[in-house]
């Protein structure tokens, strides 16, 4: 049996659908995997068995001669995608949104192939709007989303995490500072992304300079690169590729909002101080976290907002209290096991 699955371009879209794959592979499905040649998908390995990368871009904010031209290859990659699907003869398509999904959308409509999504934004990707009209169900990570899509087809599934997160959340504290080779104190996480925030680690490192006897584990990315002279509660990395070992080492996580690394912190039960990223289309990030601040667990601070007396005091309030269970208790357990087998029950019926 054959499922083909799409999503890439970011991580957003790329981590969730590993974490599908992984599980259908498990139950003895072969995996076809569709993303694009300059995603995060070009990088990265996916556990699937056959993988197609196309040269197709986004035509959102381009101007009308390049959202021309990229819509003409969007098409193109649909009607090479449809005849894949017509020799394959796959059960079922599976679309994480972004521009990236679009073609094997398009193709599994024009085939009559049974379609899925996963939105993982509480504010939908025009790609999984447009989907959704055709989409058997739709499968959303948190409750705001339901809104922008037909009722009858909703659910709420959460995010699908990977099993190497998932694994490394088994972890306790004292173990998990122990493998990372850490101080057995207070951690506080910092990180801003793959790409990192500049703003949000230069203010955590002067947080961190007035907080002698809390350990801070900051994660630079790509754009913020480590300072010559650290302070000595500090244990910096540009990259680090276990966070739910880091995840299992803090005891309070600083970040943006994205859907990944808010529901990662969601399942981890971990307090969360979440720094939604400024510039996210239709301002997804806040909408990913608002309704959580709104039951007190977690803080929003807007970076225009974020400066080293505020977030100190955030911090200090946050570390004393343990809120876990209570967090805890608003992840879905195992997103990918609900998500599939509402698909197989699906299919089943026609």
């Amino acid at each position: 049996m054959k499922v083909f699955i799409a999503g890439g371009g970011t991580g957003g879209h790329f981590y969730p659908a590993c974490a599908v794959s992984e599980e259908l592979k498990k139950k003895g499905f072969s995996v076809y995997y569709f993303g694009t040649e300059k995603g995060i998908e070009a990088k990265k390995e996916f556990p699937s068995d056959k993988k197609f990368l196309f040269s197709i871009s986004g035509v959102r904010g381009k101007n009308p001669v390049s959202a021309l031209f990229s819509s003409l290859k969007l098409l193109k990659t649909s009607m090479e995608t449809a005849k894949i699907i017509k020799k394959e003869k796959p059960e079922f398509c599976l679309c994480f949104g972004g521009y990236a999904s679009l073609p094997l959308g398009i193709a599994s409509i024009i085939t009559g192939t049974p379609l899925f999504i996963h939105e993982q934004n509480s504010i939908p990707s025009y790609t999984n709007r447009l989907l959704s009209r055709f989409a058997r169900q739709i499968f959303i990570t948190f409750d705001y989303a339901r809104k922008y899509f037909p009722e009858n087809k909703v659910h709420l599934t959460g995010l699908p995490v990977r099993k190497s997160v998932i694994d490394d959340l088994s972890f306790t504290k004292e173990k998990a500072r122990e493998k990372l080779g850490i101080k057995n104190i207070q951690t506080v996480l910092v990180f801003g992304g793959s790409q990192g925030s500049k703003k949000l680690s230069e203010t955590a490192l002067k947080v961190a300079q007035e907080m002698s006897d809390i350990q801070f584990v900051l994660i630079g990315g790509k754009h913020f690169k480590k300072p010559e002279k650290l302070p000595e509660n500090v244990v910096f990395y540009s990259y680090f590729d276990r966070m739910g070992l880091l995840y299992s080492a803090s005891d309070v996580v600083i970040s943006r909002s994205g859907a990944s690394s808010t529901y990662e912190i969601l399942t981890a039960g971990k307090f969360g101080i979440f720094v939604p990223y400024p510039f996210a289309v239709s301002d997804h990030q806040y909408y990913n976290v608002k309704w959580l601040e709104e039951k007190g667990l977690c803080y929003i601070l807007r970076e225009n907002e974020l400066d080293t007396d505020k977030l100190k005091n955030i911090i200090l309030k946050a570390l004393s209290e343990d809120k876990t269970e209570e967090i805890k208790k608003f992840a879905v357990k195992c997103p990918q096991k609900v998500l599939i087998d509402r698909i197989l029950d699906e299919i089943s019926k026609t």
